[in-house]
């Protein structure tokens, strides 16, 4: 995969063109719209940015490291063609400790990881779309016409929540739901905040859909209401397993240890 500073660039070139490149098999190329789009590529992604205020997508699984990725456009004034974000607010650990931090275009260009948690886009009219994330790592840098470029990355899924210019991903509100029974556990020691904090997204992600599946299959209703969403709860999982062995036994184990253990099946 490129380097995100490779992104920049294409971005940056492609500041102002008007129309972004067709994707093989669709009349009209825009921007991925929920979690089982095709993935596209960071020279697709880069034309769509010329366009679009923000945009989540998924890197080819032929890349290298395939990631989903979040890009965020600061403009130095409204477009006003589209959603024109002004501040994003994410998670961050600080010695271990969740804390809320802000990028607008005073605090930029940074490099940081990110935590897992709510990010959020807003625009000057306080309009937001939010999105849900298990961590990874965000660069922030200066591009064509005085607009900097946000680019939230990570080896899990990137969720978008219900917002101004998008529509709620299958999985988002379990997501949700996960980390609010995660986080009352995080009080009954010291050390697990910071343990979970550590964690990589990838393990935090598979004890999600670890923790999810068992939760179906112990549950008529769970069921009944997820019933749209099983299939692509299964194949998460299933690539997962498949392909992140490591990743999952100890996702398990992070599981175990939470008091939320649920066993990886054999």
């Amino acid at each position: 995969m490129a380097h995100d500073a490779d992104l920049v660039g294409l971005v940056a070139a492609g500041q102002g063109r008007p129309d972004p490149p067709r994707a093989p098999g669709r009349a009209v190329f825009g921007p991925p719209e929920s979690i089982g789009d095709a993935a596209i590529t960071l020279d697709q992604a880069a034309a769509l940015m010329a366009n679009f205020g923000f945009i989540v997508f998924r890197t080819p699984p032929s890349t290298p490291t395939p990631d989903s990725c979040l890009m965020v456009m600061i403009q130095a004034s409204p477009t006003a063609r589209h959603f024109d974000p002004e501040v994003v607010s994410f998670w961050i650990a600080v010695e271990g400790r969740g804390h809320i931090t802000v990028a607008d275009r005073q605090t930029l260009p940074f490099e940081t990881p990110f935590s897992w948690g709510q990010i959020r886009v807003v625009d000057r009219y306080g309009a937001r779309n939010s999105f849900v994330s298990f961590g990874g790592t965000l660069s922030c840098e200066r591009v064509g016409n005085g607009a900097d470029l946000l680019i939230f990355r990570s080896p899990a899924v990137i969720f978008r929540l219900p917002g101004h210019s998008q529509r709620e991903d299958w999985l988002a509100k379990e997501v949700m739901g996960f980390f609010g029974r995660l986080v009352p556990l995080l009080w009954r020691s010291p050390d697990a905040e910071p343990s979970v904090a550590a964690t990589p997204p990838l393990v935090l992600y598979g004890a999600f859909l670890l923790h999810t599946t068992e939760r179906v299959r112990h549950s008529a209703t769970l069921r009944d209401a997820m019933e749209p969403e099983l299939q692509t709860l299964h194949s998460q999982l299933e690539n997962l397993l498949a392909h992140h062995p490591d990743s999952m036994r100890a996702a398990a184990t992070l599981l175990a240890t939470l008091g939320l253990g649920l066993p990886l099946s054999s």
